[in-house]
């Protein structure tokens, strides 16, 4: 067992209440191959949990592609360097291959001396995109 894969072992032993009682989708994502989520989040995304973390790369199979700079970029500034919290929306691709409409809080977080992306991740209405 690697050093990541450790890490998150024991910090879904931690959160487990949080995966299983967030009215919202939840990911941890430490790199493109150690990442947590919810069964909310992988149904929001049409998928099991089995199959969405089997999504890599994340960006690519999830996010459309006219977003996946923001997400990169919003990581990059605010995560990677654990400054503050931000929100965003963007286009999540189901597994039918549909775009729809979402929001993240992406939070950072730090566990074992490793930044980690924190993400809340709803779906949101057209009324709610204006």
């Amino acid at each position: 067992m690697d050093d990541h894969t450790k890490i998150l072992e024991e910090l879904e032993a931690r959160i487990k209440p949080l995966l299983d009682n967030s009215p919202d989708g939840i990911y941890f994502w430490l790199d493109e191959t150690n990442m947590i989520c919810n069964e909310k989040l992988a149904s929001i995304f049409g998928y099991t949990i089995k199959e969405i973390l089997s999504k890599t790369p994340f960006l690519e199979n999830l996010i459309a592609e006219d977003y996946r700079e923001v997400f990169s970029l919003n990581y990059h500034h605010h995560v990677a360097n654990l400054s503050f919290p931000v929100t965003f929306r963007f286009n999540g691709i189901n597994k039918s291959g549909k775009e729809f409409p979402a929001e993240t809080d992406m939070i950072p977080f730090s566990w074992k001396n490793h930044a980690i992306a924190f993400h809340f991740v709803r779906k949101i209405s057209a009324a709610q995109q204006t």
